[in-house]
């Protein structure tokens, strides 16, 4: 089994981006008194979207990629049947990414528009 670089680097940018998951869950209207609770769920619902979508099309990305390389030596597929069926699996990939880039730069323009504080970590240094 064969894993390319770009598998890395979605498995990679799964585990960030589920760590800013991690941030946007946990972030409560309470701690932002001065905003509507209504838009505060709002937002946190869009950025939330975005980060799921993210999350899913990685994973689905290397699943996907691991798959078909697995069946495409398997069932002796060669040029250019192997190469296509990875290359739409990356483009499939990089429009879901945009696609969520959009929408988590339509949630951090709100969040940024309410006024929306989430906790940071305290510096260690």
């Amino acid at each position: 089994m064969e894993i390319k670089i770009d598998d890395i680097f979605a498995a990679l940018m799964l585990s960030l981006i589920m760590m800013r998951r991690i941030e946007v869950k946990a972030a409560e209207a309470s701690q932002n008194p001065g905003i509507d609770p209504g838009r505060f769920e709002a937002w946190k619902a869009l950025a939330l979207r975005a980060h799921n979508q993210v999350a899913i099309a990685c994973l689905a990305k290397v699943v996907l990629s691991v798959g078909w390389y697995t069946l495409g030596m398997r069932a002796g597929l060669g040029f250019p049947w192997f190469q296509l069926g990875g290359f739409v699996i990356f483009v499939g990939w990089a429009v879901a990414l945009i696609w969520a880039w959009k929408i988590g730069t339509d949630a951090r323009q709100m969040r940024l528009s309410l006024g929306i504080q989430l906790r940071r970590r305290a510096s260690t240094t």
